[in-house]
């Protein structure tokens, strides 16, 4: 087992032992990589690089406890796994202008082929309905981040500090070209791209944010932060708001970069800020989950506390708001007054972004295990591994 594929390289040697005293000083492959949920689907992605879609029709109802497979998963056995995975599947549909369009998964991993004699590309794209491969395509450097569909690109960060934009094939089996050359920012890019108006934002581990013209890939600003920027940053009206590894959340004007407030809280600022009906959540490494007005007053008089670090992005429902932690615990707080509303233990650490329909929150641990949460009737509904 060599260090590239089991550990993703932690921002900088000297912060090592500051990691471990957050309980996060070691990255397994397994869980850290998200789902998604679309109708009846629910798409995941395996630490070791395989994706399953899972029929989640009446939340397994009628299945002794367990979701059944819509198809085999991708690739077929663990043997044919694709390596680390990081990053969460990613939905989209491409190729409409002559009546083709379908939906798909797109799927990055970690490894870098160039450095790796057992993997043959790091970015690939799946046919929603059945699972079967589109094309694959090679992106030089590691990838930890999730890559953004963009109109009719894939936007896609490297640790080398490579933003690319892949331009999706009309015919979703032919191969995918570039839409422009690599644009490079100053260090590795662990964060999404966030689309909005034209315009990709993203963070990097040099301290940097950048906005970049989606069209031809030019640099339209870039900022320097005092912390390194690992969540994707939330742009609405006109501001980006981008946590930051200072304990610090940064609201920024979009057309310029220029700071408008920041807001100081317990801990590293990892997760992605979430938005909902006028508040930002915003959660931290030191357990806190604080609700923001688009000024950052605060909104509730204390934050929300877990029971460790949130490196998952908040999950918002409808009257609550569900967090994991790397204490192997969910919580749910209302949305009112940040009150804990129920909590549930789920065996390992959660790292990976959750995602929800209704009042059932998906999730995967640590040990690659699929929670099924019901948070309305406040149980577990199933759990599917995904080592089978």
């Amino acid at each position: 087992m060599t260090p590239g594929r089991w550990w993703v390289p932690v921002l900088l040697a000297a912060l090592l032992a500051v990691l471990g005293g957050c309980g996060i000083d070691r990255f397994d492959a397994k869980g850290w990589a998200g789902l998604a949920v679309d109708g009846d689907a629910l798409y995941v992605t395996s630490g070791e690089g395989r994706v399953f879609a899972l029929n989640v029709t009446g939340d397994a109802e009628g299945t002794g406890g367990r979701p059944a497979l819509l198809y085999n998963p991708f690739p077929p056995t663990n043997e044919d796994g694709l390596g680390p995975v990081y990053s969460t599947p990613v939905l989209g549909a491409y190729g409409g202008e002559s009546g083709t369009a379908q939906d798909s998964i797109f799927l990055v991993t970690y490894e870098n082929p160039e450095e790796d004699d057992d993997v043959g590309a790091n970015v690939f794209a799946l046919n929603a309905e059945t699972g079967v491969q589109n094309w694959s395509t090679v992106l030089p450097g590691r990838i930890v981040g999730t890559p953004a569909v963009a109109g009719n690109s894939l936007v896609v960060g490297t640790d080398d500090g490579s933003l690319h934009a892949i331009a999706l094939p009309e015919d979703p089996a032919a191969l995918p070209g570039r839409t422009w050359a690599p644009f490079q920012a100053d260090d590795r890019i662990w964060s999404q791209a966030t689309v909005d108006s034209g315009t990709l934002y993203f963070g990097t581990l040099g301290h940097s944010v950048y906005a970049v013209s989606l069209a031809d890939g030019a640099e339209r600003w870039s900022v320097a932060l005092d912390g390194a920027v690992v969540g994707s940053p939330l742009v609405l009206n006109g501001t980006v708001y981008v946590g930051a590894l200072n304990r610090t959340l940064y609201a920024l004007d979009a057309q310029t970069g220029d700071e408008l407030w920041r807001f100081g809280g317990d801990g590293w600022f990892w997760a992605t800020p979430v938005y909902d009906d006028g508040v930002i959540y915003a959660a931290t490494l030191g357990g806190s989950l604080y609700a923001l007005d688009a000024s950052g007053n605060r909104l509730w008089s204390l934050p929300a506390k877990a029971s460790g670090p949130i490196v998952a992005a908040p999950e918002v429902l409808e009257r609550s708001i569900v967090v994991a932690t790397t204490e192997k615990i969910v919580h749910q707080f209302s949305r009112i007054d940040g009150l804990e509303e129920w909590s549930i233990g789920v065996g390992e650490q959660v790292r990976a972004n959750m995602t929800s329909q209704g009042e059932v929150v998906y999730l995967i641990d640590s040990d690659g295990v699929v929670h099924a949460l019901h948070t309305g009737q406040r149980r577990e509904l199933w759990t599917y591994p995904t080592d089978n």
